[in-house]
């Protein structure tokens, strides 16, 4: 059951969202911002459960306290939130890559009747930086207007991709990347998985637990393989094979940022193989990245973590992918390529 007890890692906003369901202070809107997998979901979840749970309060109101963000999990409003089929709250995501106008028109015809069987209605707006313009100034219009018994909680990477106008009228929470101990911890409680396995997955996700449930099924590794050849290839590729790369990366849509992390992790064992090999993250491929380590200088590996860096900042101030990923792999292509010997006398 997705209550607030269920979220591990993310002390922070789970505090401050109890304290404001325990106060009575939440807003009407709410912005969560964070990588994909570090709980926003499953905290917007919770959000409508605890406005909802029928239970909650009632012990506390019996002695005059003030009643928690906690909820009992078990009652009816619980049952039908947790199996998403509760009435009156309504999940909004994505269609074909965008959310347009006609859902939000259709989202502002459900918010103009009295909700159902709710104390309070909730919206939740998955990836919310991909409405379109349309769509964005037709939500901002309810925000300004914000409907009665009404929570509109959207869902972002970061703030700067959502229409600032949106983000000012709503209260922002941002979940940071999972401590790696604390993803093995889900991964052992959700998925039963071996707490070595369950380690080595944690060290490879970059504090997702999606990247971490994907790397342990083995679809995440077969990734990752594939990525190191490329990177083992940039040097040697012509301008038009470094193009084409991009331009493959770029149009399968995929978690481009994930990418470039396991790229730039990669690079980060590679600058420490020679130096301390026992804090390397990607420990299963030492041999491989030490191997692959002695034809690396160390100001050429700094170079390229710096160039991945700023492709990925790029990437989250919606620059062009294919744009992004061309300027990077030629520069990758240049920093990692080996110095040619010096030639005697």
């Amino acid at each position: 059951m997705p209550g607030f007890d269920t979220i591990i890692g993310q002390t922070r906003p789970v505090r401050t969202l109890t304290r404001l369901l325990a106060r009575g202070t939440l807003p009407h809107a709410l912005l969560f911002t964070g990588i994909e997998g570090v709980g926003k979901k499953t905290a917007a979840t919770a959000v409508a459960m605890a406005c909802n749970c029928l239970r909650r309060g009632a012990e506390a109101g019996r002695d005059g306290s003030e009643p928690s963000g906690a909820v009992c999990g078990e009652c009816a409003a619980c049952r039908k939130i947790a199996a998403g089929t509760h009435p009156d709250v309504r999940h909004l995501a994505p269609d074909g890559g965008m959310i347009k106008i006609d859902r939000i028109r259709e989202l502002c015809g459900f918010l103009g009747m009295k909700p159902y069987e709710a104390r309070t209605r909730v919206v939740i707006i998955a990836e919310a930086q991909s409405m379109n313009p349309a769509a964005a100034n037709a939500l901002l219009k309810m925000l300004e207007e914000p409907p009665p018994q009404t929570v509109l909680i959207l869902t972002a990477g970061q703030a700067a991709d959502v229409l600032p106008t949106v983000v000012s009228r709503c209260r922002q929470i941002h979940f940071g990347p999972i401590a790696r101990q604390d993803l093995a911890a889900i991964l052992v409680r959700d998925l039963a998985i071996d707490p070595q396995q369950a380690a080595h997955a944690a060290a490879l996700a970059g504090g997702s637990v999606t990247r971490a449930v994907a790397m342990h099924s083995g679809q995440g590794l077969r990734r990752r393989a594939w990525l190191k050849a490329q990177l083992a290839e940039l040097p040697r590729q012509t301008p038009l094979g470094l193009l084409a790369l991009a331009e493959k990366l770029a149009r399968e849509r995929g978690d481009v940022e994930g990418d470039l992390e396991i790229v730039a992790t990669w690079l980060r064992d590679a600058a420490i193989a020679r130096h301390c090999p026992e804090s390397m993250i990607h420990a299963d491929e030492r041999g491989a990245i030490q191997a692959a380590a002695v034809g690396f200088e160390d100001h050429a590996v700094a170079e390229a973590i710096d160039a991945l860096q700023a492709a990925v900042r790029k990437l989250r101030a919606n620059a062009n992918p294919r744009l992004t990923l061309e300027a990077l792999f030629i520069r990758l292509a240049g920093s990692l390529r080996p110095s040619p010997p010096d030639a005697d006398g």
